[in-house]
């Protein structure tokens, strides 16, 4: 009879911003209304500004997310001379619309903070398709923990959450009729990454 044995869980995190104050939370929602949204039917819309976080508005909140990330990046025991977010924005969720699984393949930490309650978060952990060349077809009929198994996260106003990129993650479907507003992040490693023999030099600026 085997002895199975369960290592390397994924790691979140999560935290309260200090900075997303009540009237700040207010002045967002009112930038929200006011961007250009990208439509996406029952996925809700995002919006076309994809550096949100460089408005002034969100000075104090960014660097706070960087002091966030790097802590992240530390708990993992990661070499990291400095992180930079590299594109944010808005998501806004309305009744009965939701956003499908995805993930964000060319960053490093990835992080969504919440302006108002809603639907919940969702994360999923896929285990199998990380470890197995070959996946056979896996019974989603039940959380199963070592290869289909999901954790769901109520948004409150000033949450953040903050995970690897590679993880896949969603919205569950609004049953709501408020809007729910949320602005999401990107972010890179800065400066010298990675051994000698796959050495890169990361900058990142604003023109």
């Amino acid at each position: 009879m085997l002895e199975l044995y369960d290592i390397f869980p994924k790691t979140i995190a999560l935290a309260q911003l200090r900075t997303l104050t009540p009237s700040l939370i207010s002045e967002a929602i009112a930038l929200l209304d006011e961007t250009e949204l990208v439509e996406l039917g029952s996925d809700g819309a995002y919006t076309k500004e994809q550096q949100l976080l460089e408005h002034p508005l969100f000075h104090a909140v960014k660097e706070e997310l960087l002091a966030l990330c790097m802590e992240f990046s530390q708990a993992w025991g990661h070499e990291v001379e400095d992180i930079g977010i590299c594109n944010s924005w808005g998501n806004v969720v309305s009744l009965n619309q939701s956003i499908r699984y995805h993930r964000h393949d060319n960053s490093y930490i990835s992080g969504s903070f919440y302006l108002t309650e809603g639907s919940k978060f969702n994360l999923l952990n896929n285990l199998t398709s990380d470890l197995f060349s070959i996946v056979p077809k896996i019974r989603h009929d039940a959380p199963h923990k070592r290869s289909f198994e999901a954790l769901d996260i109520d948004p409150k106003p000033g949450k953040v959450i903050i995970f690897p990129s590679g993880m896949y993650h969603s919205v569950v479907a609004s049953t709501q009729e408020k809007k729910r507003y949320s602005i999401a992040f990107n972010a890179i490693p800065l400066g010298e990454v990675g051994k000698p023999t796959s050495l890169m030099d990361v900058q990142l600026s604003r023109a």
